[in-house]
């Protein structure tokens, strides 16, 4: 998918496509796939999961081909907030071990608690053009009972090496430019990048190591054919010994036993016009983003153009663009009192891809076939890792290098009302909003 971005100039319509296609780096220009091919290893998906494995993969030596329906980046990546947030969703470091064993969840926590200095790492290393800002990830708390518990939760976090902090509500204040919050966790590693720049960095870093890389190739079918995997594109086809799914919602069409294993969560994006000098002095003048825990959430970042960039949980309560465009200028001046006329110039629907876990999860789907679920809105650094993770597992023949452990899918019960859910919740925390 191309982007073609037109910004809201003199009243014009706010563009209906990502900012990231106005401001990221050009990718590296991927041809469709017109053969058959071999390869010892098939990944399917261009987003930040399947072009981190294809890079490490190559690195490694593995013969690898990768194939993108559209282009790198233009699916749930590149629509994406780009949050670099090393947090859990729902869990903590303590609680995390009576979901999953004491064993288990340290490594799940040091994945998590590392995920966001493994994308800052692989900037660094590869020389990514991608807007890097590790400026902080924090998380207001709202009330003064969250607050009281995030203290307690940094400490979780501090006691196991990592840079967490709490940070009181003045400096809340003087850190956010937002008068509502009791105070705020803050994620020393974490931070934001420009998602579509990332991925397609990653894209020609990888190329560059060796890994065939076709976009445009929309897989039709994948089977078992003589004891290989064998998918086929509109115009080729790959044979591979072993696979790995990362299409994160796309994956459910590849394989029958993904079917109906994730739910999804509709957010709205949007990006202000760039803004100008007084109201950078007052909204995150030391840089930093931030998510809230309010559930009808609001989060908040700049990018190098000066976009305040922003999001909502979509409802059954806003619907349409106009309305979205009114939800997006009210969220804005309900928080910030710099922006009294609140001018957007891009927004844009992000779907993410929710466990019912809240938790990563890799699928064993036999025969050399593994699959990464891992969004649930905090897919930048979390895909990273397992990317990193999952090559090294297959370049060693050895799970030993996954934090978490593959099993055998299940689907989600009375999913078709499931899927429904996300949306019904995000009305009613609307209502109280």
């Amino acid at each position: 998918m191309q982007h073609q971005t037109i910004a809201r100039r003199h009243g014009e319509g706010a563009s209906t496509m990502p900012v990231w296609a106005a401001t990221a780096a050009p990718g590296p220009e991927l041809a469709p796939l017109t053969a058959e091919v071999e390869a010892d290893v098939l990944v399917i998906g261009g987003g930040i999961a399947g072009m981190t494995t294809a890079l490490h993969l190559a690195e490694a030596g593995i013969d690898t081909v990768l194939l993108e329906g559209g282009q790198p980046g233009s699916q749930a990546t590149g629509w994406s907030g780009g949050l670099v947030a090393p947090d859990y969703i729902r869990h903590t470091p303590e609680t995390i071990g009576a979901v999953i064993g004491r064993q288990q969840g340290e490594r799940l926590t040091r994945m998590i608690g590392g995920s966001a200095r493994a994308v800052f790492d692989l900037i660094e290393r590869h020389g990514l053009d991608c807007d890097a800002r590790p400026e902080g990830f924090f998380t207001p708390a709202h009330t003064e009972q969250l607050a009281h518990s995030q203290r307690a939760y940094a400490n979780q976090w501090q006691v196991r090496g990592y840079d967490v902090r709490f940070v009181e509500a003045r400096e809340a204040r003087e850190q956010f430019g937002v008068d509502r919050y009791c105070g705020a966790l803050r994620f020393g590693d974490g931070g934001s990048i420009n998602p579509l720049g990332y991925v397609r960095g990653i894209a020609r870093a990888a190329q560059g190591q060796g890994a065939w890389l076709f976009a445009e190739s929309p897989v039709q079918t994948l089977a078992r054919e003589g004891g290989r995997w064998v998918a086929r594109t509109p115009s080729g086809a790959v044979s591979a010994r072993r696979v790995v799914l990362a299409a994160n919602g796309g994956n459910a069409r590849l394989h029958p036993a993904l079917e109906r294993t994730v739910l999804p969560l509709h957010v709205v994006q949007f990006a202000t016009a760039p803004l100008d000098t007084r109201q950078r002095e007052a909204i995150l003048p030391n840089g930093g983003a931030f998510t809230d825990k309010v559930p009808y959430l609001f989060t908040a970042r700049l990018d190098a153009q000066g976009h305040l960039i922003s999001a909502f949980p979509n409802s059954f309560l806003v619907r349409g663009e106009k309305a979205h465009l009114r939800e997006a200028a009210r969220r804005l001046k309900q928080h910030f009192a710099a922006i009294a006329e609140p001018r957007i110039d891009y927004i844009w629907e992000g779907v993410a891809q929710v466990n019912p876990s809240f938790l990563p999860e890799l699928y064993d789907l036999g025969d050399g076939a593994l699959a990464i679920q891992a969004d649930n809105g905090r897919g930048i650094g979390i895909n990273t890792q397992l990317g990193i993770e999952m090559a090294a597992a297959i370049a060693t023949n050895s799970r030993e290098a996954l934090s978490v452990t593959p099993r055998v899918p299940q689907p989600i019960r009375l999913h078709a009302g499931a899927a429904m859910l996300p949306k019904l919740l995000m009305s009613i925390a609307r209502l109280s909003n």
